[in-house]
């Protein structure tokens, strides 16, 4: 009778901690990451009222043994670490943790983590969670000195400074970036090209030594006294107003030859001085200004009226081969930093040149200093337009140096394009119209940290005056093995054990972490519709053991009426 009183007060206790648990979970169902947590019950020992036994010979089968129970017991209290949902609140220190993993809090040398990332700056400029005081750890070298950026952060001291409100020195700036596209249509500069159809003698291209009156297009011999009127304008645009006198055919031995084609080349020669005229090997007449840009260029050739001797000229007029023109060229501005951390404005101009490389020339304001080496020379594409290389050297190759007026020290600044056969900076491709390329350079000016943000990384990061991020530190987060083997403390906090091992910290995003959410609290994942049902079934469970021992009272008063 004994056993039965027991074994409904080990019901009526089990079903009593589920209670408590299932009203735990209801009064945190507004706490921030708090997570849910449930009864595992398990039965306890049993009572043996007989023994089993195997079969005997033959002549006996095997007996089951008797076993009653002598009540349950709760083995496990579960912690349901599912996501809670995330909840907005706009404050740059609220975090929470999109996936999984723990925020890191140090007191002492002791670690405490939670996934309740209400943080904020304690009175030393640290990030710190108030309602403990425990201290957020970062993870990594990020912010720590190396020489190069600005560092707020100390070697083995894994608190996270954050230094709103610090002073940023300037840097002076080492490296211009150009990156965009260069049309594959640009040409360099072009000189002046007139040209005529071919001039034929016997149907085969004339020579310089052909006679005026052999080409295909003589309908009458020349004689002496005739005369060629040469007219047009000069590269340079002024007009030309010549004549050329045409030799016949010799009478005597001591008359001058007749008149021919190199003749002719060479009266144009003279009246065109600032152009190169010649012949070529299929006949055509050419004339290159010899300077390039825009041209008024211009030759025409005529018999004279009077002549005995006729040539159909129309037939062989000059026409524009290609027109004259400058190189084509974009320009671009460019910020960058001397040594004190001032600004100053230059100009890249980039020319193209007539073998298809580029050039770029430095404009430096004197008012502001002096370009010493102002030129990069022969940039190369590939021929799929992908950057090639920078073939200058000396002074055309990829720096220039500027001495910046109230600077002791020349300042030399690369000029980057890219890797190589990439195309992810700088391009030479299609027929589109020329814009200029995109040209910044690194280094900033002096600036103030106003405020920080915080990126899924877990990266926090400095937002400075003059425009610059500065990275100040990331994020520890923490992982375990056996996340459900961690001891709850309180506030919001777990501790590692044996059970869940050792934490393994990590940056966000890493591994089985998750993603940080700036602005954001995760909410309880309190189901309350559940824990309605859980709360009826422990109301339920705690009733009907309450009526087993009600029973045995019950029973064991008849037993004790017997002997009365």
């Amino acid at each position: 009778m004994a056993n039965s009183l027991l074994t409904g007060i080990s019901g009526l206790r089990g079903h009593q901690k589920m209670l408590e648990v299932v009203g735990n979970n209801l009064a945190n169902l507004n706490t921030t990451a708090f997570k849910s947590s449930r009864v595992i019950f398990s039965d306890l020992m049993y009572e043996v009222q007989r023994n089993s036994s195997s079969a005997s010979g033959g002549q006996l089968g095997s007996v089951n043994g008797v076993q009653i129970g002598t009540g349950s017991r709760v083995s496990q209290v579960d912690l349901n670490f599912q996501q809670g949902n995330l909840e907005a609140t706009g404050n740059t220190y609220d975090l929470a943790i999109d996936g999984g993993g723990f925020f890191v809090g140090m007191s002492g040398n002791t670690s405490y983590f939670t996934r309740a990332g209400v943080f904020a700056v304690d009175d030393n400029g640290y990030l710190s969670d108030p309602a403990s005081g425990h201290l957020l750890q970062r993870f990594g070298t990020l912010g720590e000195p190396d020489g190069i950026n600005p560092s707020f952060q100390n070697f083995g001291d894994n608190r996270i400074y954050v230094p709103v409100g610090a002073s940023i020195a300037g840097k002076i700036s080492e490296k211009i970036t150009v990156s965009g596209n260069l049309s594959a249509s640009t040409t360099g500069p072009v000189s002046q090209k007139l040209l005529t159809s071919a001039f034929l003698s016997g149907g085969s291209p004339a020579t310089l030594s052909t006679k005026l009156s052999d080409l295909d297009t003589n309908t009458a011999d020349y004689v002496t006294g005739d005369l060629l009127r040469i007219g047009g304008f000069k590269a340079g645009g002024s007009s030309v107003s010549a004549t050329m006198s045409i030799n016949g055919e010799p009478a005597g031995p001591g008359d001058p030859p007749a008149s021919t084609l190199g003749d002719l080349i060479n009266q144009l020669n003279a009246s065109f001085p600032d152009a190169a005229i010649s012949l070529g090997a299929d006949g055509r007449i050419v004339a290159l200004a010899n300077a390039t840009g825009p041209s008024r260029l211009e030759i025409s050739i005529a018999d004279n009226d009077t002549n005995v001797g006729r040539t159909d000229l129309d037939e062989n007029e000059f026409v524009l081969g290609a027109k004259g023109k400058d190189a084509d060229r974009v320009s671009q501005t460019v910020q960058v930093f001397d040594e004190s951390g001032a600004a100053h404005t230059i100009r890249l101009d980039l020319t193209k040149q007539a073998d298809g490389t580029w050039n770029i020339k430095t404009i430096v304001d004197p008012s502001v200093g002096t370009a010493l080496d102002d030129q990069v020379n022969g940039i190369k594409f590939l021929p799929d337009g992908s950057f090639g290389q920078v073939a200058g050297t000396g002074v055309g190759d990829a720096n220039i140096t500027v001495q910046f007026n109230g600077q002791v020290n020349p300042q030399t600044i690369d000029l980057s394009f890219g890797i190589p056969g990439t195309s992810n900076v700088l391009t030479q491709r299609g027929d589109g119209l020329l814009e200029a390329p995109v040209a910044y350079a690194d280094g900033f000016k002096p600036g103030t940290i106003n405020e920080v943000s915080i990126d899924t990384n877990g990266k926090v990061i400095g937002l400075v005056s003059n425009g610059v991020r500065i990275q100040l530190a990331q994020l520890a987060i923490a992982s375990f093995r056996n996340t459900d083997g961690l001891v709850s403390i309180g506030g919001n906090y777990y501790q590692s054990s044996l059970a869940s091992g050792e934490p393994q910290m990590g940056a966000a995003t890493s591994g089985d972490r998750g993603a940080i959410r700036s602005g954001q609290l995760e909410g309880s994942n309190v189901d309350l519709a559940l824990e309605f049902t859980r709360l009826i079934i422990a109301q339920r469970g705690f009733s009907a053991n309450a009526r087993t021992i009600t029973v045995t009272d019950q029973v064991l008063q008849e037993l004790t009426s017997i002997i009365r």
